[in-house]
């Protein structure tokens, strides 16, 4: 633009020039060129100042151009700033998304019913037991002799007829240590799949009191199972009905104890194979020696069909006794066996029997004197047991059940041993279990116990009797969660 007010000048100078050859020289045209040149010098100075005008212009364009080239490189600092900032949030989204993706087990186990999760971990847990009120009435008898049992059945303990004992009627307990609280982990692993830990106790302590007990506390992963839960020479599905009665009938193995259990599946049943925590349970006229150099073995197969279960199990055991003395000290293989049927008669309807044989199986009976062998003359001589109990449920509606139960055991105690000759235990157990919500239990049982010796026994007061006879009235109320 410069350029083309220097060639606009120039011309009109050329022009003028040419202008004043031309003109003739008269007086009066001397003033009209004048006149013109001063016209020029007017234009000139109008163009000189456009063309500074113009450089303003270009300087001021200039700024600008400089000023926004600043400011586009100040926007490109930004947007790297801004571009760094994203690839460190997008870093640590990926790192949480993928501790996420650690937990997510934690998730899975928190849906089921009562499960929390732990946060941050794979681990979620749910606590679960029952507060129960119980009174008992011994209108006959006992059936229960000492500061744990008063409330819970001992049918070894009831008195012999015309005995001091057997005259003592209307011994009322009430109790409340059936109560019980559990705590189950269920937690996600890379090497061991999902892993499950369950503790409960209660509060019938052996020495008496309200000392809280354990009755389990295992850890279970894949087919293996270790730590303290119910043996595995055991069927509970076939043990008998539902009783208000913390031990139940007589007729049927159960025992808590520490064990390894390994379980396959086969078919559409289960074995279970458990290597036991031993006990030498046998009784002596002398000091008790007994040794435990191996574990109970047991094998176990149960089934779930359409009609309803089916379970048996075996037992083998090593008894042993070291009295630490020169001399032979004597041992011996003992072993038992187990059946159970359970059989669904309509609705929620069940009839169920489980029968025990065999010649070491005292410690594993939920009722008897626990022992399975006496020790007489540096002989381990066992204690043939075999037992079963019956028992049936009946639905009358929904929320309301009646239990019916019979069970027998018979001991064939070996002489010479100071141990009570208890032949035969019987018992009876019929109750109606009422349930008006959700989780609540409200019953009364009565429980019918009979003893049986293998001859008279003759107590401190020259009575002798060989059977004796109890009955017991139980009253229970029962809230779980």
């Amino acid at each position: 633009m410069v350029h083309d007010g220097t060639r606009t000048l120039s011309a009109l100078a050329l022009g003028a020039g040419i202008a004043l050859v031309a003109l003739p020289a008269h007086a009066d045209d001397v003033g009209d060129l004048k006149a013109l040149i001063r016209e020029l010098k007017a234009q000139v100075a109008e163009e000189k100042s456009q063309v500074k005008e113009l450089r303003s212009q270009l300087d001021a364009l200039s700024s600008q151009v400089k000023d926004q080239k600043t400011a586009v490189s100040a926007q490109g600092a930004q947007v790297e700033s801004q571009s760094q900032t994203l690839q460190k949030v997008e870093a640590q989204q990926q790192v949480l998304a993928q501790k996420q993706q650690a937990v997510t087990p934690t998730a899975a186990a928190a849906t089921q019913p009562g499960y929390i999760a732990v946060p941050g971990t794979a681990t979620a847990f749910k606590i679960g037991g029952y507060a129960k009120f119980d009174i008992v009435d011994d209108v006959k008898g006992n059936i229960g002799s000492s500061s744990f049992t008063k409330t819970a059945t001992d049918f070894t303990a009831i008195p012999l007829d015309h005995s001091v004992a057997s005259h003592r009627d209307g011994q009322v307990n009430f109790t409340a240590q059936e109560s019980r609280l559990n705590l189950t982990t269920l937690t996600d692993t890379d090497g061991l799949g999902p892993v499950k830990t369950f503790f409960e106790g209660d509060f019938y302590n052996v020495g008496g009191g309200n000392l809280f007990r354990l009755r389990h506390a295992y850890l279970s992963a894949g087919s293996w199972t270790a730590g303290q839960t119910w043996s595995t020479f055991a069927d509970l599905d076939t043990a008998g009905p539902e009783t208000l009665d913390f031990n139940g009938p007589v007729g049927w193995a159960a025992v808590r104890l520490p064990q390894l259990r390994y379980t396959a599946k086969v078919g559409s049943g289960s074995v279970d194979l458990a290597v036991q925590s031993p006990s030498g349970d046998l009784t002596s006229t002398t000091a008790d020696n007994h040794i435990d150099r191996a574990p109970d073995l047991v094998a176990r197969y149960t089934v779930d069909t359409s009609w309803g279960h089916l379970g048996f199990a075996g037992l083998g055991r090593y008894l042993a006794s070291d009295s630490g003395l020169p001399g032979p000290h004597p041992d011996k293989t003992v072993w038992g066996v187990l059946a159970g049927i359970g059989i669904k008669t309509g609705g929620k309807d069940q009839l169920v029997f489980q029968t025990v044989d065999g010649n070491g199986i005292g410690r594993y009976l939920e009722q008897g004197q626990g022992v399975s062998a006496v020790l007489v003359n540096n002989s381990i001589k066992p204690i043939n047991i075999w037992g079963g109990v019956i028992g049936y449920t009946h639905y009358w509606t929904d929320g309301l059940r009646t239990n019916l139960a019979y069970g027998y055991d018979h001991f064939a105690t070996p002489s010479g041993d100071s141990l009570e000759p208890i032949k035969s235990l019987t018992s009876v157990h019929a109750n109606l279990i009422w349930s008006p919500w959700k989780a609540t239990d409200v019953g009364i049982e009565y429980i019918f116990g009979q003893i049986e010796t293998s001859g008279h026994v003759t107590d401190a007061n020259g009575t002798s009797a060989d059977k004796g006879t109890a009955q017991r009235i139980e009253g229970s109320v029962k809230y779980s969660f």
